[in-house]
């Protein structure tokens, strides 16, 4: 399974994406200015870990190969593949960086709203090569 931009683009809008080798296998999905700390988090046990206003995914590692991610306004449910995570993220402001600790991938994007629901959709449990982040605004 590859996301498909242009079902993408067709269904819903856009906020940006990337394709990069994660050294880590990490991929940080937050606020700018993010204060959580993930301190105690096991990736092995977790592959998913969430805070107010940051989530850290496990993501496919560098030697393994590409991870694509692509970040979408909600409501949106991708063909292909499983629900890794639903939850909710409160920005400091309507923007939303994605990025790994080597800053190979460092997506800063304008989105509708500061409160969001977010969704994380990918082709794997532990380690995904694909990843959709779906955001769906929910301030008033």
């Amino acid at each position: 399974m590859t996301i498909s931009l242009s079902n993408l683009i067709e269904s819903t809008e856009l906020y940006g994406g990337a394709i990069a080798r994660l050294d880590h296998g990490l991929l940080v999905v937050a606020s700018p200015d993010s204060v959580d700390s993930h301190t105690g988090w096991d990736p092995a046990v977790d592959p998913i870990h969430a805070g107010r206003d940051s989530i850290y995914v496990s993501a496919q590692q560098a030697a393994s190969g590409p991870v694509a991610v692509v970040c979408v306004a909600g409501p949106y449910a991708p063909q292909g593949l499983e629900l890794l995570f639903a939850g909710r993220i409160e920005l400091s402001r309507p923007t939303l960086s994605i990025y790994d600790p080597n800053d190979v991938v460092n997506l800063r994007l304008p989105v509708d709203g500061a409160v969001n629901r977010v969704e994380i959709y990918g082709d794997a449990a532990d380690e995904s090569g694909q990843l959709v982040i779906v955001l769906t605004n929910l301030d008033e």
